[in-house]
Order: structure tokens, then C-alpha cells, then sequence
């Protein structure tokens, strides 16, 4: 990846997978933009990374002015080149104990929050006329878990 140049974001950047993948690509020699709602997880995952390299953007993927805001950021730092879709949340609720409000909610981090930085990252990369676009998804669409109704139906 680091032949593509400037900089990969990740979703979900502030811990767990995402954190993993942007320790990886930074080690790598990528520039990193690690996205994710908690100011504190982002800024710990930048700080486990080379001097520099990982840059932590809070801002929550279920809202997309949010999502714009971060990647303007982003577009005084450089182009972003690699967008890692990974950012999920995974209530474990049975179905009888969901509401439409936190099915709704789950939906809208996971599937929105694609859509969101998909839409963000599409802007740059077609005027540059390249990027790549990976999206972390799940086997529980087609194998659900239980008390994964939520989760399933919007990462699958």
C-alpha cells in the first residue's frame, strides 16, 4: 500500500481492529488517519504508532456533517488514498429487547457510517483518479449469531 502515497483512514480507529489495522499500515510506512468517536481512543492509537505517523481525527460515522468535517481535515494534511471502512458497534441485544431507536442506531454507525466515509473519501480519490476503498465486513448475515439482529443485518 505504500505505493499509493498519501494517507489511509480508518474507521473505528480508537481501539480493536481498527487500531490494529492503522498500527499496521503505519508500520508499514503509510501515513494514518485513525478515525473514531473517542478523542482519547484515537490519541492513545497515535500514540502507539511511529513518531508522526498516525493522526487522530474524532468524529462519529453515523453523522455526516461529522464525516465532512474530519476529512476536510484531512485535505490540509494530504490526499487520502486508502479508506479502511471498519468503524461497528455490536449491541448483543435479542431482538425482543431491541427498540426501533437502537436498531436504527446500530444500522446507522455501521451501514451510515460506510456510506458516510465512503462518500467523503470518493470526492478526493475520483478528481485524483485513484484510491482504494476496503470495507471490513462480517459473516453474520448469512451465519447470525444470537442477539446479533441488529448487527447482522447492518455489517453483513
Amino acid at each position: 500500500m505504500t505505493q499509493m502515497g498519501g494517507i489511509a483512514v480508518v474507521t473505528g480507529a480508537g481501539g480493536g481492529l481498527g487500531r490494529a489495522l492503522a498500527l499496521e499500515l503505519a508500520a508499514r510506512g503509510m501515513r494514518v488517519a485513525a478515525l473514531g468517536r473517542s478523542a482519547d481512543g484515537v490519541e492513545e492509537t497515535a500514540a502507539m504508532g511511529p513518531e508522526g505517523q498516525i493522526l487522530p481525527v474524532v468524529a462519529d460515522v453515523a453523522d455526516a456533517a461529522d464525516v465532512r468535517a474530519g476529512f476536510a481535515q484531512l485535505a490540509e494534511v494530504g490526499p487520502v488514498t486508502v479508506l479502511i471502512n471498519n468503524a461497528a458497534v455490536y449491541p448483543r441485544r435479542d431482538f425482543l429487547d431491541e427498540s426501533g431507536e437502537s436498531f436504527a442506531e446500530t444500522v446507522a454507525i455501521n451501514l451510515g457510517g460506510m456510506v458516510n466515509c465512503t462518500r467523503a473519501a470518493l470526492d478526493g480519490m475520483v478528481e485524483a483518479g485513484r484510491g482504494r476503498i476496503v470495507n471490513v465486513s462480517t459473516f453474520a448475515d448469512i451465519a447470525p449469531l444470537p442477539a446479533s439482529s441488529a448487527y447482522a443485518v447492518s455489517k453483513g
